[in-house]
């Protein structure tokens, strides 16, 4: 990456850096264009499918020309990468530019090193992917259709970043160490079982039997309220191991 590329930040509010400072973008439209492109970097976007995320059921009289004031502004902001091809504009960027694009290929390169054992590359690469965001996606840009959608996914795959840097570090040893983070995480998100699971493992693990068995019960006190569920096989056979102090739970 060249050093006066710009780069962009997704994870959090809408960032743009040109050579070392920020460069604000203020109007509200301008935000979104460049989120609309940012998330559809290197690839085409037709300018019906802008005007969409643009305006939704509130276009303008003259909707391209308004979106060619907008994209002239956002060029002299660029500078390059900002291209046109017929009716589309695109957005072009390289290796690491993109928070958003880094964290995907830290998580996924973390997650293939903790299948294969190696424990603290995992961490390390899982760790560095968290430490890239900085807030909810894109949290100063308008909920459209596609930049909500873009942003509960990136959530969810910064849930399971979270749960895969706290499975290695389980596998580590470090299970007094965790339980901090994932009473947190159970407490955001009280229905997902795998933070559940970890937690009781955490606390089993740190001599704290009845504090786990207190957990798988108040995780199947909420499900069977709120949906008439009974939780997961694998967390029910966890629960039983518990119950029976089995051994082989711990390291």
């Amino acid at each position: 990456m060249s050093p006066r590329s710009p780069r962009f930040g997704l994870l959090g509010s809408l960032q743009l850096v040109r050579d070392g400072q920020v460069v604000p973008v203020r109007a509200a439209k301008h935000r979104t264009l460049l989120a609309v492109l940012a998330v559809n970097a290197n690839r085409p976007v037709p300018v019906e499918r802008i005007a969409e995320e643009l305006w939704q059921d509130e276009e303008p009289k003259s909707p391209r020309k308004t979106l060619q004031g907008y994209v002239w502004r956002l060029r002299g902001m660029l500078g390059d990468g900002l291209l046109t091809w017929g009716n589309c504009y695109e957005l072009r960027t390289g290796a690491g530019q993109i928070d958003a694009v880094r964290f995907e290929e830290l998580l996924g390169s973390g997650r293939k090193a903790l299948l294969a054992g190696h424990l603290q590359a995992a961490v390390d690469r899982l760790r560095s992917a968290l430490a890239l965001w900085r807030g909810p996606v894109l949290a100063d840009v308008p909920a459209t259709p596609l930049i909500s959608a873009y942003s509960h996914r990136l959530e969810e795959m910064r849930l399971l970043a979270t749960e895969a840097a706290i499975e290695a570090d389980l596998r580590r040893g470090r299970h007094a160490d965790v339980i901090p983070a994932l009473r947190e995480l159970t407490a955001g998100h009280p229905l997902r079982e795998t933070p559940r699971a970890q937690l009781m493992l955490a606390l089993f693990r740190s001599g704290r039997q009845t504090e786990a068995l207190a957990v798988y019960a108040e995780l199947r006190a909420l499900l069977v309220g709120d949906q008439g569920l009974e939780p997961g096989m694998d967390v029910r056979r966890l629960h039983q191991r518990i119950l029976e102090s089995d051994a082989t739970l711990h390291l």
